[in-house]
């Protein structure tokens, strides 16, 4: 069973810094890098996600941290 996980943060570096704390304490977890939001209606205050899943009682294997 996977679940679909979402980080949001006011900037890249406070979410950088989450998703990289969750990945050490959940093996389970595959996150990608930090990207600014594009949705058109909050144009001019922009947050950051980070998407992924998390897959229960399987150790996912990571590209790059």
């Amino acid at each position: 069973m996977k679940v679909r996980v979402r980080l949001c943060g006011e900037s890249q570096g406070e979410c950088e810094k989450l998703r990289k704390h969750f990945l050490k304490k959940h093996p389970q977890l595959i996150m990608a890098k930090p990207r600014k939001g594009s949705n058109p209606k909050y144009s001019g205050k922009q947050k950051w996600f980070s998407y992924g899943d998390y897959e229960f009682g399987k150790v996912r294997r990571r590209r790059n941290d």
